[in-house]
């Protein structure tokens, strides 16, 4: 059977660009966007694959490509860890490949184990002189577990004025998982900060805090890989 898959992107409106990854559940196949709608065709996932840019898509395993800039980590066992949360499992044949496809993607090998983890001597340097700013400041490392999960992230420094607008003391921040601290803290923010950390990209998120019960302005970057720094204002 012949399939005509730019006809169906047309009538669908949508393109390449605006696909995250393809799953196939036969006898579909899922078209996941990066919106977060999901799109079910007839079309064998091979079809719509061999439409798509080869620089841009990664296979991974049969029934799973993935858009490559949407991946946030990749486990030495194979785990595939996408921005919005979804976890892929790879081929398990060659786990090899898996580490040598990371560093294709320039992406930094992850603390799994967050215990023995700082921030880099330069960069808590730098950071000092923000002790007294009176916006509230800190950088955040993102962590995963020994699965390769993106579950938490980390506090590597905060200045004071942290402790004001979180209602927590920075001693009892640093170096404690967000969740340890808040233990209603939204999962939401993950995807974001996890963007930053790996992909250098830069966001501002106004949104309501339910940890502390405020609706905060987060003004996010990467200071270095693997990092993600917040400026942090409450709104009035």
């Amino acid at each position: 059977m012949n399939y005509n898959v730019p006809h169906y992107f047309e009538r669908k409106k949508i393109t390449a660009s605006d696909i995250m990854y393809l799953t196939r559940e036969t006898p579909r196949t899922i078209i996941t966007l990066l919106t977060g709608e999901n799109l079910t065709t007839t079309i064998p996932m091979k079809e719509i694959a061999s439409c798509l840019p080869e620089d841009d898509f990664l296979n991974i395993s049969k029934g799973i490509t993935l858009r490559k800039d949407q991946i946030v980590h990749i486990s030495d066992d194979g785990l595939y860890t996408m921005t919005d949360g979804r976890i892929f499992q790879g081929r398990k044949r060659n786990i090899s490949q898996h580490k040598r496809i990371r560093k294709s993607l320039n992406l930094p090998y992850i603390n799994e184990n967050n215990t023995n983890s700082h921030l880099p001597l330069d960069l808590l340097e730098k950071c000092s002189m923000l002790d007294e700013m009176p916006l509230a400041f800190c950088v955040i490392e993102l962590v995963f577990d020994a699965d390769g999960h993106g579950v938490d992230f980390i506090f590597r420094y905060c200045n004071k004025e942290m402790a004001v607008v979180e209602g927590i003391p920075v001693s009892e921040m640093i170096n404690r998982s967000f969740y340890e601290v808040f233990k209603n803290g939204d999962k939401k923010w993950l995807v974001t900060y996890a963007d930053v950390a790996l992909n250098g990209s830069k966001h501002m998120l106004h949104d309501f805090s339910p940890e502390i019960g405020k609706t905060l302005t987060i003004h996010c970057y990467q200071p270095c890989p693997g990092y993600c720094a917040c400026i942090l204002i409450p709104a009035p």
